[in-house]
């Protein structure tokens, strides 16, 4: 797999540092806007090619896979764009701002032959598979509770006056999308989708979310999913079942290690996770693109459209639009 990147923020560094750990992949260029920045990213990893051409990146075919990391709102035409060059897509989460988006490029990745991935961390990591493995001991499930906090550096800019893109509407930002989304794929990986969803968020005058609650309803048992970026706080869930519960410490992209309080027994699971968690994703895609595992693909495209759903529903019913929803 030979990758070129769409975005010069942390998150492409820490992909590009993923990149570096797995076999099978390398990468080919990184895109930028700003040339200086696309030169600074390259060299900080040893990588040869720039682009500031979007149409020339697109064009070049000496690489088979676009990374896309750049603000929420253009997650659709830069995964489009991709597909119609042929280039397989890897693409950051929030895949695309609405359900309609994600289905329509699924569908032109069908038809196109191409691999279609969404860079989530949490359902790849081990210790998130030893949880599924392990729910049986805590017996009938009752109560799920999911907090991932973490204060952002942008908030203080949106209190000065600014609005930084994970802070505006009009680039499909706001908590829910960018931070809560971790806890709405750890649910649903775990227990599919809900009978419903219900979001209250905290907003600013701009009438983005800048922290707030969902709440997802299953037969017999709920889950809430806490996501701030406008505080601070330990990140965990908790998985409570009439025989136990389940600890996870780390927030649900991370995962670090789980404790199983089965009775009177304590188990803890630490499987030595990368300190990398997107490592595990990255291994994923690279398995699959080398296998032409087409079902595994679609399985996971199944999973991204279930959350893409909620996610959706669990916005509009605390009346927060995008742009997109009008088009």
């Amino acid at each position: 797999m030979k990758i070129a990147t769409i975005g010069t923020g942390f998150i492409v560094e820490r992909f590009l540092d993923a990149v570096g750990q797995v076999e099978g992949v390398e990468c080919y260029g990184v895109y930028s806007r700003t040339g200086e920045k696309a030169r600074q990213l390259a060299d900080e990893f040893g990588i040869g090619m720039t682009f500031t051409d979007m149409d020339r990146m697109m064009e070049d075919t000496n690489y088979d896979t676009v990374y896309v990391a750049s603000p929420n709102s253009l997650h659709y035409d830069y995964v489009k764009r991709a597909l119609e060059n042929g280039k397989h897509v890897i693409c950051e989460k929030p895949f695309t701002s609405t359900l309609r988006e994600l289905e329509e490029l699924i569908a032109l990745s069908k038809k196109r032959g191409l691999f279609l991935f969404e860079a989530i961390t949490t359902i790849h990591l081990p210790h998130f598979k030893a949880i599924r493995e392990n729910l049986g001991k805590i017996g009938e499930l009752k109560v799920v509770q999911s907090n991932y906090s973490q204060y952002s550096s942008r908030y203080d800019k949106l209190k000065a006056g600014e609005t930084p893109n994970v802070f505006n509407l009009e680039f499909s930002g706001g908590s829910l999308s960018d931070i809560n989304i971790y806890n709405i794929h750890f649910m649903i990986g775990l227990f599919g989708g809900p009978e419903e969803i219900t979001y209250v968020p905290n907003r600013h005058a701009n009438g983005v979310d800048t922290s707030g609650v969902s709440v997802l309803d299953y037969e017999g048992f709920f889950a809430t999913c806490v996501g701030s970026k406008d505080t601070a706080s330990e990140n965990f869930v908790l998985l409570q079942g009439d025989k136990g519960y389940i600890r996870v410490r780390g927030a649900a992209n991370t995962i670090d290690y789980i404790e199983i309080h089965a009775g009177d027994e304590i188990e803890t699971i630490d499987l030595g996770q990368n300190t990398n968690n997107m490592v595990a994703e990255l291994e994923a895609f690279v398995k699959i693109f080398e296998t032409g595992d087409g079902n595994e693909a679609l399985k996971l495209l199944d999973h991204s459209a279930t959350v893409m759903k909620f996610l959706e529903a669990a916005r509009k019913s605390a009346g927060i639009l995008y742009p997109a929803d009008e088009k």
